[in-house]
């Protein structure tokens, strides 16, 4: 299609008449397929005399076809025209049409470039020499993308060409603020890439980047002392702080001196625009949000701001800067609290949406304004200063009321406000310091000064704050009184028609007072206020949406556990309303989630549960039940497995809370509707499989003589049981369907015993191990054989020495090799005690020369994670490194009780004190990277064990693992193999070993203990 064909196409598809724009739209990807479309496309984004928006239209369209088409394309002539053609467009006049050409370049890029576009480099590099301002311009958005698609290899021939042009370019002043910040982001780019290869390569950043650095930093802190003139200006500092705090964080030794050098600026920076942001933005009725670049990228005040939060959070991080922060934490305190002062476009957004103020009132909030970025940084300072830090809280807000006017006038409400925010989210931190005795702070002075002329404004934004902030407080308040005006507050603020700032705050700091009053008789002061708020809550949540809705039902669920005696008394009234939300909100997960968390506190309540039973699972069971394409709240066939999965979960849960026998509708209903969805299910619906084995499970645990003499479609329940067995570990079945089939076969074995073809089961559970490659769902397969080792290690060893694996292996072999590789993976503690437990019987036997085990050999090598999939080391040898299963085993139970030390010395230690951190200051730990221990890899992989209900019962769930590996390595230092073990051992395991033998008082030398 040639240009003069498909200029007036791209004309049409930007027509308000929808009817002419959708017959255009249709004909250009009908033409996708022929050769000339791409340089067409190209010709008109390159044309000059054409209009902006057809230019635009040409390469929005041609973006689209190289990530959609372009590896497939067969018209190699074509994509050859138009990488031939491309790169002048990088000078064109517009910056708009720049961005566009460095887009679409970039795209190809990482498509063709090196092998099939190796000029482009060069290239590159001679239109930086051109001296020519848009085409740097240019040319610094395809580096700025392009960077992100470096690999390792490419940098050793990327680096020593392009480094000196670039620092020479962002040291010549003649070039714009834009050009010069986006060198800085390259750069940003290239000291992380680079300090990540120093793992594989210790000399890269010594050889790559610490020859520029200086001068770079140099030039780069004299950018941030300049003063902004000009408003795009704000960008390339922007940048230059970023660039610094990157450089704190990646290099702190080598380059901490020389930008912590900044700091004064940016303190000064920070300091003397405090009064400009209270009078420019937060009490400024016309204030603008900030103007954004050509990327899309907001340039002014509030975006510097944020990155000198950061850079400050990065400095607060390192020890050697901690004593620098700490010298001036007051005066940093106090700015951040006037940095929290909610601007006025602010309250007039957060007015016309209430939830926008759920939302964007939060510390986790995503959205980010100068407010959130000061609760972020006084967050970290909490956290990394401790003491510290309160002392300097206290004191700015002491200095900040001390030295404010009437708070009914101005902007002195807002600074209140500021005030107890400061003061809510740094609460925990507070409680801690008064606990330990650490500081001397009177809350009952500030309640008297801060909090009771607060009340008696009206200003919303500051009553609901300040209602939120005293129930995180309530242990500290005066007196009865002040107590009882609180309490009044809350039932005053939740009643219909309280203006929403005022209402959040209420329904925050019931949920606060509840958290902050744990036990029955602390909470005995609620009783009477909980018959108020409590309908209150039920009366909100019926008109409220989004996350005003969630709130209110977080809110009921605490105050249920208060009083769960008034919910009781209209119990089918309220699980009415709730299952009601349930399909009101079905397509959303999040609120449905919320309702669910109520029921659950439901369920925990004996009058409760005959409601739930006759109002709740009635629905619950119309969903199972109806045809996909008539289920309620239908939105995608994703969110109607996301429903059912929520559905089933719910309905374990109510299964698990009710007491054995389980009611009809339980045993009668509910199961062959589970039993129905999961084995109807397609094999990829993995949620919906390991949901429903859930379900099952908890019948077996609940009702297993009644699920066992069950009969529906012709089979009883067991049959329909080992039906579903079957499904999960088909090996054709999706690998995470099976994340808890190990739990679910053990429960039937545990249940049915030899009621069940026990042997066909678990050569069902073998061959789908052998096709797993996630470590969590190995480790679920694996405690199935490990649990039938410790019952009866001869027997059980026996049985899978008869089967093999579908290509033939030895079952014992592989189970033994599987589990040693991956053992330093598992997660939960009862999996890991048991397979520790096993392990320890496992040894003594294979040690026997006599065991055909004994001269089995097992992998060694370093474990990495990509993806959740176990990989060897990038270090390893190409051959892996092979050791006597009898080593490994004793190098696992050695690590594990290595483990064991670690987290009982944590738990002993607890957070490092002020003064401990203070000592510390002058000495700077080595900040190379650092190997996570066996322990901080598993806490990475996540502990789904979340106390089993299944496991409370066995007896090993009784042992104290501690005791247990001592009392065993012990006992190994008489065997005669024992010597040879340890010679194996890595210096960190001797040393393990070697600290549990002393405090044994073992005597090496004739291997006795005194």
């Amino acid at each position: 299609m040639s240009v003069e064909q498909i200029a007036p196409l791209i004309t049409a598809a930007l027509s308000a008449d929808k009817a002419e724009m959708e017959a255009a739209q249709n004909q250009l990807n009908a033409a996708k397929a022929l050769p000339d479309y791409a340089t067409s496309l190209l010709s008109i984004l390159l044309r000059q005399d054409a209009p902006l928006a057809a230019r635009q239209m040409a390469g929005v369209l041609l973006k689209q076809f190289v990530e959609g088409s372009w590896s497939e394309c067969p018209h190699t002539a074509s994509k050859e025209m138009v990488k031939g053609n491309i790169l002048p467009g990088l000078g064109d006049d517009l910056s708009k049409v720049r961005s566009s050409v460095a887009a679409i370049i970039s795209e190809i890029a990482v498509i063709d470039f090196p092998e099939n576009w190796t000029a482009l480099f060069d290239q590159l590099l001679q239109m930086m020499e051109s001296g020519n301002s848009n085409q740097i311009h240019g040319v610094m958005k395809v580096l700025d993308e392009l960077s992100n698609d470096i690999t390792d290899n490419q940098v050793y021939t990327v680096a020593p060409v392009l480094f000196p042009r670039l620092v020479t370019l962002f040291q010549t002043e003649q070039f714009d603020p834009s050009t010069r910040a986006r060198v800085l982001s390259i750069f940003g780019t290239f000291v992380t890439l680079i300090s990540h290869m120093d793992t594989v390569d210790s000399n890269a950043n010594q050889n790559l980047l610490f020859p520029i650095l200086p001068g770079l930093v140099e030039t780069t802190v004299a950018l941030i002392a300049k003063p902004i003139a000009a408003k795009e200006e704000y960008k390339l500092v922007t940048e230059c702080v970023n660039f610094l705090g990157k450089l704190v964080q990646t290099f702190p030794k080598q380059m901490g001196d020389q930008v912590s050098a900044a700091l004064p600026i940016l303190w000064q920076m920070m300091t003397t625009n405090a009064n400009n942001h209270i009078s420019e933005v937060v009490n400024n009725p016309n204030y603008c949000d900030e103007e954004a670049d050509s990327d899309g990228s907001e340039i002014g005040f509030g975006t510097l701001v944020q990155s000198i939060f950061e850079f400050i959070a990065a400095l607060t991080e390192r020890k050697k800067y901690k004593a620098m922060i700490r010298k001036v934490l007051p005066d940093v305190v106090y700015y951040l609290i006037t940095y929290l002062s909610i601007p006025e476009y602010q309250i007039e957004y957060w007015d016309a949406d209430p939830e926008k103020y759920v939302e964007d009132d939060d510390e986790d909030s995503m959205n980010y304004t100068v407010r959130t970025g000061a609760m972020e940084l006084l967050i970290e300072l909490a956290t990394e200063l401790k003491t510290s830090y309160v002392e300097a809280l206290i004191s700015a807000i002491t200095r900040h009321i001390s030295g404010s006017g009437p708070i009914n006038e101005g902007y002195t409400w807002k600074l209140y406000e500021a005030c107890a925010t400061a003061m809510n989210i740094s609460g925990e931190m507070v409680e801690e310091c008064i606990q330990a005795g650490k500081i001397d702070f009177n809350f009952g002075a500030f309640y008297n000064t801060v909090v009771l002329p607060g009340l008696q404004t009206d200003k919303p934004y500051l009553l609901g704050r300040l209602i939120w902030m005293t129930s995180s407080y309530v242990k500290r308040l005066p007196s009865e009184e002040s107590l009882t005006t609180l309490l009044e507050c809350l039932c005053k603020s939740l009643k219909p028609g309280t203006a929403a700032p005022i209402m959040i705050g209420a329904m925050k700091g019931v949920y606060a007072i509840c958290a902050e009053l744990e036990s029955d008789e602390e909470r005995k002061v609620l009783h009477k206020t909980m018959e108020l708020i409590i309908p209150s809550l039920f009366e909100l949540a019926g008109n409220m949406e989004g996350d005003l809705l969630m709130l209110c039902l977080d809110c009921l669920r605490v105050c249920v556990s208060v009083r769960p005696d008034i919910v009781a008394l209209e119990a089918d009234k309220v699980n009415t309303f709730l299952v009601e939300l349930f399909v009101k909100h079905a397509s959303d997960t999040f609120i449905v989630s919320q309702v669910n968390e109520v029921l659950i506190t439901l369920a925990d309540i004996p009058d409760c549960r005959g409601s739930i039973q006759s109002n709740v699972v009635p629905v619950l069971l119309q969903i199972l039940r109806t045809p996909i394409p008539t289920s309620p709240k239908k939105q995608s066939e994703e969110d109607e497995e996301d429903m059912r999965t929520e559905v089933m979960d719910l309905l374990t849960v109510f299964v698990r809370k009710t007491p054995s026998p389980l009611p009809d509708v339980y045993v009668n209903d509910v199961f062959p509707a589970v039993m129905a969805m999961t084995l109807g299910c397609v094999k990829d619906s993995t949620a919906i499989l390991q949901s429903g084995g859930e379900c099952v499970r908890a019948f077996l645990a609940q009702g297993f003589p009644q699920i066992a003499t069950l009969t529906f479609n012709g089979l009883n329940g067991m049959d329909h049981t080992l039906q579903l067995v079957a499904k999960l570990l088909d090996p054709e079945v999706a690998e995470w369907g099976a994340l808890y089939a190990g739990r679910l076969v053990s429960s039937l074995i545990n249940h049915a015993g030899t009621g069940l073809n026990i042997n066909d089961i678990l050569q069902a559970v073998l061959n789908k191990l052998t096709k797993c490659e996630s470590p969590s769902i190995q480790q679920g397969l694996l405690v199935v054989f490990i649990k039938l080792f410790n019952h009866d290690l001869e027997g059980s060893m026996t049985f899978l020495q008869s089967i093999t694996t579908p290509s033939g292996d030895n079952g014992l072999v592989y189970v033994l090799k599987s589990w040693c590789e991956i053992q330093e993976l598992f997660t939960g503690e009862y999996e890991t005690k048991v397979a520790v437990i096993a392990l320890t019987k496992f040894l003594p036997h294979i040690m026997n020369p006599e065991s055909p085990l004994a001269s089995l050999m097992v992998c060694d090598d370093e474990i990495a994670i990509d993806g959740g999939r176990i990989t060897r080391s990038a270090k390893q040898q190409q051959q892996p490194n092979m050791i006597p299963i009898t080593v490994k085993i004793f190098k696992i139970l050695v690590a594990e009780f290595g483990n064991i030390i670690e987290e009982k010395e944590a738990e002993a230690l607890g957070d490092i004190s002020d003064d401990d951190d203070e000592e510390g200051d002058a000495e700077e730990d080595e900040e190379e990277a650092q190997v996570l221990s066996i322990a901080q890899l598993a806490a990475y992989l996540g502990d789904d064990d979340d106390e089993d209900d299944d496991n409370k019962d066995d007896p090993l769930s009784e042992v104290d693992l501690h005791s247990h590996l001592q009392q065993f390595l012990t006992q190994m230092t008489t065997h005669a193999l024992y010597n040879d073990l340890c010679q194996a051992l890595t210096d960190n395991e001797r040393q393990i070993l070697g600290s549990m033998l002393v405090a044994e008082g073992y005597n090496a030398n004739n291997r006795t203990f005194s």
